[in-house]
């Protein structure tokens, strides 16, 4: 009886210790190799790793939309400029357009002005001055008479005999002997402020003898009186080229150099027709221009001062491309003559 009661407590205390054996057996299996100090630390580190990892993570997602977002900026910035291109270049193209339509109309308009201009140049009545009436300059120069010769005094020949220097009173002219009785004399006689003819050799005396019968030395001969201050001399020696060579190459330039002796002379009503004649004789000669601007000088000191404006109105419609030193003088006289006042 007790035998057999042991049995079943033994198998059950059997039982009982079997599951703590077993337990112990695991435990030592599972921390074989690796504490569990170290295992933990692993752990934390990959724990670490993995925070540090989803803040990148984070960062990165925050940088990519904060790009996203400029990008997209530029995306409508790069399509407005694009429009404004687009509206220049049609803006240019209708601009080329006006510019072309503009300057066709502007050259229109030129030729238009151009053709008024030549209408109205041809329309328009010469100065008096240069249309040889009897108005304007040329009635101006002969309005005294005792003062200035006549067209058959200016004109006379020299080499006759027929013509005498007189400086009795006032300044040097070329005058026409009263006495068609007198021998005929090839000297020119210049007279003293009493009435008698001065001695030879005194200043202005010149005998047509003693004038070169060719162009170039007789010029030559005009040129070294003037240049001598001879200017009476001067004179007689381009009246005679111009009687005798009107048509040479130097002509033009000789009727200037009489005027200018003439005004030398303080003979202003005879430089002044002097002038006249140079333009309207020699009109493209170079010293045309400022053979205006001297003619209104001899107008201003005629006392004709309008008509010394025409001519300086006159000048640079004439001759526009005037040396400068013609237009200076040609202002000097517009200021003395108050042709701007």
């Amino acid at each position: 009886m007790l035998r057999m009661s042991l049995v079943p407590a033994l198998a059950l205390f059997a039982l009982v210790l079997v599951p703590p054996a077993d337990a112990q057996r695991r435990q030592a299996e599972i921390v074989q190799g690796v504490t569990s100090g170290e295992l933990a630390a692993t752990v934390e580190d990959l724990r670490l790793s993995n925070a540090e990892l989803r803040a990148r993570m984070t960062g990165i997602e925050s940088d990519k939309a904060r790009l996203n977002g400029k990008l997209e900026t530029l995306e409508f910035l790069l399509s407005e400029s694009r429009d404004e291109i687009n509206r220049m270049q049609t803006d240019d193209a209708e601009l080329e357009r006006l510019i072309t339509r503009l300057e066709a109309r502007l050259s229109e308009q030129e030729g238009t002005i151009s053709s008024l201009q030549s209408e109205l140049e041809a329309l328009r009545p010469e100065p008096a001055f240069l249309s040889g009436t009897t108005d304007g300059a040329s009635s101006t120069f002969s309005e005294n008479p005792g003062d200035a010769p006549s067209e058959a005094e200016l004109t006379s020949e020299v080499a006759d005999g027929s013509v005498s220097i007189a400086s009795v009173s006032g300044p040097t002219r070329i005058v026409r002997r009263e006495d068609t009785q007198a021998p005929q004399s090839e000297d020119i006689v210049q007279l003293g402020p009493d009435g008698q003819p001065l001695p030879q050799g005194s200043l202005g005396t010149l005998p047509a003898s003693a004038l070169p019968g060719e162009a170039g030395p007789l010029f030559a001969e005009a040129k070294s009186r003037l240049l001598q201050f001879d200017y009476a001399g001067a004179e007689v020696a381009f009246r005679s080229f111009l009687t005798a060579f009107d048509s040479d190459p130097q002509a033009g330039e000789a009727q200037y150099w009489l005027a200018e002796v003439l005004y030398q002379q303080e003979m202003y009503p005879e430089s002044g027709a002097a002038y006249t004649d140079m333009i309207r004789t020699y009109p493209d000669d170079p010293r045309a221009p400022e053979a205006l601007a001297k003619l209104a000088r001899s107008m201003r000191l005629v006392g004709d001062t309008d008509q010394a404006c025409n001519a300086l109105d006159l000048l640079p419609q004439r001759y526009p491309n005037a040396s400068g030193v013609t237009k200076n003088l040609a202002a000097g006289e517009r200021v003395r003559s108050g042709c701007d006042s």
